[in-house]
């Protein structure tokens, strides 16, 4: 699970983004946040294990078609 951290709404971001043509930005993005807060002191057991579920993730995302996790009906 990801709880709040200063990356959890770029990742949201990247894992909501439904327009393809954004959806590589947007992962980018998340990487880098996460990678920025990889280089702070202070990580949590918890956060390290959120940060390893969510590069998964965007990882996942890259290698195959991406279909957001929640899709707003009309």
């Amino acid at each position: 699970m990801v709880y709040n951290y200063d990356w959890s709404s770029t990742y949201a971001g990247a894992v909501l983004e439904r327009d393809q043509c954004k959806l590589n930005d947007r992962i980018l993005e998340a990487e880098l946040a996460i990678l920025r807060r990889t280089r702070e002191p202070g990580l949590a057991r918890r956060e390290w294990q959120a940060i390893e579920l969510a590069i998964g993730v965007l990882h996942d995302m890259r290698t195959r078609r991406h279909q957001p996790l929640y899709e707003h009906r009309y």
